[in-house]
């Protein structure tokens, strides 16, 4: 049952998730309408590259979901994000053969898109995404594109931004009289929705090479790996962290002042040291080598959200633009927010 749609599912992952350019750990999520009620969308915690058609995604009933979004009465007295989440993990569908997995915290947003969804945290869009004039700039790169776009203003992730992104559809919709298919979120990332897979995965790529002609990027992305130690540490084998590091001035103020999106929160706050070696993350700025005393799911995952947040900090200063952070209070959110907790234990 529903075999072809889960192939799809699958298709999306496995393309948006083979790179650490586009998202980094178990960042960004995919989902398919699999029937007029059902869709399938990423389990929290997983990685998009793990996703198969037998695992790593979580079925719901996303016209519950969809439809309690759209009555919901913000007048009164209710904590709607805990309630919403609640109400999403109760539209869980349990379906023979399928681990009993949480749904992705946005799957809220899922249910009000297309049938086919890609939501990544890529590096070239977040240069963009994360500095102080980007809608300027996706409205400059993107204004004669015959696909609909939206971008949504920096708002905590869940039941809020699913609010914000109905808004959006619906005034696009209004005023174009067509579904946007892009979604550029401040801060965050990057969503594509299509009715076929194909161009979904189409979709997603051309809009990243849109960003990269702009931006005049022809280099690959560097490679990302980490190698075990003898003491049971892991250190970095990433020559561009390694170069940008050494011998440069550098505290731990650097990473805490300079907080662009959740999931650098998630996977880095609170566990970098700089010349010191008693954190998760540690970084010597006199040899510019990274130990990490965790294990290696989670140093890679690091690694990965190191080499992301480095990548996009450089590139929006290369190209003379100014620097969005995040703010104290948005920042306390996530650091408070119950659902990144249980992502990032996963990790563990």
């Amino acid at each position: 049952m529903y075999t072809e749609q889960l192939k799809d599912l699958e298709r999306i992952s496995q393309a948006a998730g083979r790179s650490p350019d586009l998202v980094q750990g178990g960042g960004g999520n995919t989902s398919v309408k699999l029937d007029d009620s059902l869709m399938a969308v990423k389990a929290s915690g997983y990685k998009l590259s793990d996703i198969t058609t037998t695992d790593g995604y979580v079925v719901v009933n996303y016209k519950n979901i969809r439809d309690y979004h759209e009555r919901v009465d913000l007048s009164k007295d209710t904590d709607y994000e805990k309630e919403s989440g609640e109400f999403v993990r109760s539209n869980v569908v349990p379906m023979e053969g399928l681990k009993p997995l949480r749904p992705s915290v946005e799957a809220g947003f899922h249910s009000v898109l297309l049938k086919n969804v890609i939501h990544t945290h890529p590096v070239y869009s977040n240069i963009i995404c994360c500095c102080e004039n980007g809608r300027e700039l996706v409205d400059e790169i993107f204004r004669d594109k015959e696909y609909g776009y939206i971008w949504i203003p920096y708002i905590n992730p869940g039941f809020m931004l699913t609010l914000a992104i109905m808004k959006e559809v619906s005034n696009h919709i209004s005023e174009k009289v067509s579904f946007p298919k892009v979604i550029f979120m401040e801060n965050h990332g990057l969503v594509v929705t299509a009715d076929t897979a194909s161009e979904c995965i189409g979709l997603h790529e051309e809009v990243l090479q849109t960003i990269r002609d702009y931006f005049n990027i022809t280099g690959p992305y560097p490679e990302v790996a980490v190698e075990p130690l003898q003491d049971g540490t892991f250190r970095s084998k990433t020559p561009y962290l390694k170069e940008y590091f050494k011998e440069r001035e550098l505290s731990v103020s650097f990473f805490e002042n300079t907080v662009l999106y959740p999931d650098q929160m998630v996977y880095l706050g609170g566990n970098i040291s700089v010349n010191g070696s008693d954190n998760k993350l540690n970084i010597n700025t006199e040899t510019g080598e990274i130990i990490y005393r965790t294990n290696e799911k989670e140093a890679l995952t690091m690694e990965e959200t190191l080499m992301g947040f480095i990548y996009v900090v450089e590139n929006i200063r290369k190209n003379n633009l100014k620097i969005k952070t995040m703010s104290s209070s948005e920042t306390d959110f996530i650091k408070n927010w119950e659902s990144e907790k249980y992502r990032k234990s996963l990790l563990k």
